[in-house]
């Protein structure tokens, strides 16, 4: 009978929305069952992809007060987790792209993502688009609808 993986590094990918504490809940549950590192990943929008014209405002200076703002509330949002977390990232841009980024930077072998079971959520799915990129093990946790 051969050992069972043991995960050294899961990434839960979150939101920061109350049903995604569940995501976070299923995250500290497996980190410790494995005793690995646990990391917390939060994708915003990149401005300047919303932003196609020629406008008079300064993006990246707007981008850089979004990411702080959204470092905040991270950190607001992990303040009661009974877990150390390895790294707490917040990063605008694609989804996938970023997520995949982080998994092959940070040698993530397991991705904890959640998803909402809707009629909607099967067309645009963020956990679709990981599940067919995501060089890892991917634990997708269903969320309540809203």
């Amino acid at each position: 009978m051969t050992e069972p993986y043991q995960y050294k590094h899961i990434l839960a990918a979150v939101d920061m929305s109350e049903s995604n504490r569940k995501v976070i809940a299923k995250a500290v549950d497996r980190a410790r069952a494995n005793n690995a590192k646990l990391s917390v990943i939060h994708v915003d929008v990149d401005l300047k992809d919303l932003y196609t014209e020629m406008i008079d405002i300064d993006i990246d200076n707007i981008q850089d007060q979004v990411v702080a703002d959204a470092k905040q509330r991270l950190e607001d949002y992990l303040a009661g987790i009974d877990y150390p977390i390895e790294k707490k990232l917040v990063i605008c841009g694609d989804l996938a792209l970023k997520v995949n980024e982080a998994v092959d930077q940070h040698q993530v072998d397991l991705l904890i993502c959640g998803h909402e079971q809707s009629f909607w959520s099967l067309l645009t799915s963020s956990a679709r688009q990981l599940m067919n990129t995501v060089p890892c093990d991917l634990l997708v946790v269903p969320l309540p609808k809203n």
